[in-house]
């Protein structure tokens, strides 16, 4: 009797549907993983696209109109920071990042994914602790009331809305650990 056959979204390789629950987990954080971070990306480069706009108007008020929008430098400041934090997620999904490998690339498969997963272990592991701290930066500039500058917007959303991003990159080096150590116990990849 055959097995019915599913494919696995990043790897696109076919894989029977009888997985066992380290696979079932992998699948899942792999599929909330990749809708987060889309999810984010999309809202970054939106995020790119209002402050190219708004950097325009500034510079089309300053020198024609002599009426610089105020808190421009405020608000290129704040929105970088989110679009950085929401796009690193993305990034490691596609291996966007710069990644030194002429040691590791001479290595057998089975090795060079053992020493992928424990390095993303050890990432996820920074990661996760970067992320706390973030948030509890979140929390003190809430407990003290922070401002900006120049409009008096509270800086822990801003800080806050960051967390998520960091969250997701936390996930994607879960993720690829986790993908990283299946593919090296697996008979079938040499």
């Amino acid at each position: 009797m055959e097995q019915p056959i599913q494919k696995n979204i990043s790897v696109g390789k076919v894989i029977p549907s009888e997985l066992s629950f380290f696979q079932k987990l992998t699948l899942l954080l792999e599929k909330l993983t990749l809708i987060t971070n889309s999810i984010l990306h999309t809202v970054s480069s939106i995020l790119l696209f209002a402050l190219m706009f708004l950097t325009a108007a500034d510079v089309i008020g300053r020198y024609f109109f002599n009426s610089p929008i105020t808190g421009t430098y405020e608000l290129t400041g704040l929105a970088l920071a989110l679009m950085i934090f929401f796009s690193l997620g993305s990034g490691q999904i596609f291996k966007d990042h710069i990644e030194i490998d002429f040691l590791t690339s001479k290595m057998p498969n089975k090795v060079q994914e053992l020493l992928r997963g424990a390095a993303s272990l050890i990432l996820f592991i920074l990661m996760s602790l970067t992320t706390w701290q973030l948030f509890e930066y979140t929390k003190r500039t809430w407990q003290g009331n922070e401002l900006s500058g120049d409009l008096g917007l509270p800086l822990y959303i801003f800080i806050g809305l960051t967390v998520i991003g960091a969250i997701s990159f936390t996930l994607t080096f879960l993720l690829d650990a986790f993908q990283s150590f299946i593919k090296a116990v697996n008979k079938h990849e040499s």
